[in-house]
C-alpha cells in the first residue's frame, strides 16, 4: 500500500501561490515550496517535475478562481455588457488580491508554467458570448481589446503607474466604458 500524501493539493497550491506573493514568482522552486510544507523535495516530484510545473498548478488555480466568479457573474445577469463589465472586474480584483499569481495567466515565465488550456476554455467561452451578443462580427478580436485593457490596467495599478492623482477606481470605470462602447461599435 502506498504512503498516504502528507500535503493536500489544496494545501500545496495555497503554498506555491503564497511564496509567489510574497517573495515573488523566481522564489517558487522545488526546494522553496517542499520546506514551506514541511517535506522533501524529491516528494514534490509527484506532483510536478519542476518548478514551471508548480507554477503551472498555481495559475490553474488562478484560472479557476477567475472562471467561478465570472461563471456567477453570467449566471446573474443577461445583459452582455454587465457581463463583460463584471468580467473585467473581476480580473481587477484577482489581479488586486494575487498580482503575482495573475500575470501567470497572461505571461508565464515558461511555456511550461503557463495555464492549462482548458482552464481558460470556460472564461474564454463566457467572455465570447458575451462580446458575440454585442459584436458578432469579430467576437474574438473584441475580447482580446477588452482582456489587454484591463489586465494593462491592472499591471499599471499594480507597478504604481499611476501617479498624476486622481482617483483611479473612477479611470478603471470610465475606462471600461470607453472600450465597452468601442466593442459596441
Amino acid at each position: 500500500m502506498p504512503a498516504p500524501q502528507r500535503v493536500s493539493t489544496e494545501s500545496l497550491i495555497a503554498t506555491i501561490r503564497e511564496i509567489a506573493e510574497k517573495e515573488g514568482v523566481d522564489a517558487v522552486t522545488m526546494s522553496s515550496v517542499a520546506a514551506a510544507v514541511g517535506v522533501r523535495a524529491p516528494s514534490l516530484y509527484k506532483r510536478a517535475a519542476n518548478r514551471h510545473e508548480l507554477l503551472r498548478l498555481a495559475a490553474d488555480d488562478a484560472a479557476r478562481e477567475l472562471g467561478s466568479e465570472i461563471a456567477d457573474i453570467a449566471a446573474a445577469s443577461d445583459d452582455p455588457r454587465a457581463v463583460l463589465a463584471g468580467t473585467a472586474r473581476a480580473l481587477r480584483a484577482l489581479a488586486t488580491r494575487s498580482p503575482r499569481v495573475t500575470t501567470l495567466l497572461f505571461c508565464a515565465p515558461h511555456p511550461a508554467a503557463d495555464h492549462s488550456p482548458e482552464m481558460l476554455a470556460p472564461i474564454m467561452a463566457e467572455l465570447l458570448d458575451a462580446v458575440r451578443a454585442i459584436t458578432p462580427d469579430d467576437p474574438l478580436s473584441a475580447a482580446r481589446t477588452l482582456t489587454a485593457w484591463a489586465y494593462g490596467f491592472c499591471t499599471m495599478e499594480q507597478n504604481g503607474g499611476f501617479r498624476q492623482g486622481g482617483d483611479v477606481d473612477a479611470a478603471f470605470e470610465r475606462g471600461l466604458e470607453i472600450v465597452l462602447r468601442g466593442i459596441a461599435g
